[in-house]
C-alpha cells in the first residue's frame, strides 16, 4: 500500500518560516542575559577589564557565553518545527510540512542573519527605552517580547480557513 502525502501548503510554510528568525533572536537574548555582568565589563574594557575584575570568571563562564547563544539557536528551530507540527496535526496539512520548515530555517541560518549589523541595530533599538534598567533586564524583555512575537504566526495558523473547513 503506497503512502500518500497532501501537498505542502507553501503559504502556511512561508509564515512559519518568517516567525523563525524571532524565535531565534528572542532565544539568543535570553541566552545571554546570565552572562549580563560579563559583557558590561567586556563592553567598559575589553578582555583586560574582565581578567582585572574582583569577581572570577572561569572558563566555564566563558565557554557558556560562547556555546549558550548556539544551542538557543538550535532550541529556538526545534521549537518552530515543533510548533509548526502541531498546526500540521490539527489543521491535517501535509507532514512534510515542519521537515521542510527545518531543513530551510538551517539553510536560511547559515547566512548569519541574526548576527548581521541590522538586527544587532534593531535589537539595540528594542532595548532603548529600557536604557536605564541593567542588562539582564534588558536581555530579558526583549527575548521574551521576540518569543511572543515568533509564536504569534503559529497561533495565528491553528484554524483552518473558513473556505477550506466546508
Amino acid at each position: 500500500m503506497p503512502i500518500r502525502l497532501k501537498p505542502i501548503n507553501w503559504r502556511l510554510l512561508l509564515l512559519h518560516l518568517l516567525s523563525i528568525p524571532l524565535l531565534i533572536l528572542g532565544a539568543r537574548q535570553l541566552a545571554l542575559a546570565p552572562y549580563a555582568e560579563m559583557i558590561t565589563l567586556y563592553q567598559k574594557g575589553g578582555t583586560r577589564a574582565i581578567k582585572d575584575s574582583p569577581q572570577v570568571f572561569n572558563a566555564a563562564d566563558i565557554g557558556g557565553l560562547i556555546a549558550d547563544p548556539i544551542y538557543a539557536w538550535f532550541l529556538a528551530i526545534l521549537a518552530g518545527c515543533a510548533l509548526s507540527a502541531l498546526v500540521v496535526w490539527h489543521r491535517r496539512e501535509s507532514k512534510l510540512l515542519p521537515v521542510a520548515l527545518f531543513i530551510l530555517s538551517i539553510v536560511t541560518s547559515w547566512t548569519h542573519y541574526d548576527e548581521s549589523e541590522a538586527a544587532q541595530s534593531g535589537l539595540a533599538y528594542l532595548q532603548w527605552p529600557f536604557k536605564a534598567w541593567p542588562l539582564a533586564t534588558r536581555l530579558g524583555i526583549v527575548g521574551a517580547g521576540l518569543l511572543v512575537l515568533g509564536c504569534l504566526p503559529f497561533l495565528f495558523t491553528w484554524r483552518r480557513p473558513v473556505s477550506a473547513r466546508n
